[in-house]
């Protein structure tokens, strides 16, 4: 779990389970290469969510050509493991059974960044596997 700030908040970033994480990665599948700028100003140590919001747009036309039931999805699902402070305490930012969110101060400038964060966090491994080819599977020698 990481935490980030982001438009004057302390979020939690958690962990999907991994039938989350299959589905989350089928439906953005076609948008990982758009994703990629984001995934390594992500990777760097201290890049501000802020900064990287600015990578984001062209993942966000992608995203935007997507059909509703699947950026729902992903958007639900991503914001589902995602936590704001308040005070001493933490509050998911998602309301999975109503599908709407629990703070009316979030828009799409804090929700898209989040969701990318999310994706990345928790696809990252594989996505970095994808760009260094290191999903391929290794020959063994025939005995």
């Amino acid at each position: 779990m990481i935490e980030l700030e982001h438009g004057g908040n302390r979020y939690r970033i958690g962990k999907l389970n991994a039938f989350e994480q299959l589905h989350v990665s089928r439906k953005v599948g076609p948008l990982i290469p758009r994703l990629v700028p984001a995934f390594m100003a992500m990777a760097k140590e201290g890049s501000a969510l802020d900064q990287i919001a600015q990578l984001l747009e062209p993942f966000a036309e992608a995203f935007a050509d997507l059909p509703d039931e699947a950026v729902e999805y992903v958007a639900g699902t991503c914001l589902g493991v995602v936590q704001r402070q308040q005070g001493t305490s933490w509050a998911a930012v998602w309301n999975k059974q109503g599908k709407c969110l629990m703070f009316d101060d979030m828009d799409l400038s804090s929700m898209l960044p989040l969701v990318i964060r999310v994706i990345t966090e928790n696809l990252g491994p594989f996505i970095s596997g994808l760009l260094s080819g290191q999903t391929q599977p290794t020959k063994t020698p025939a005995a």
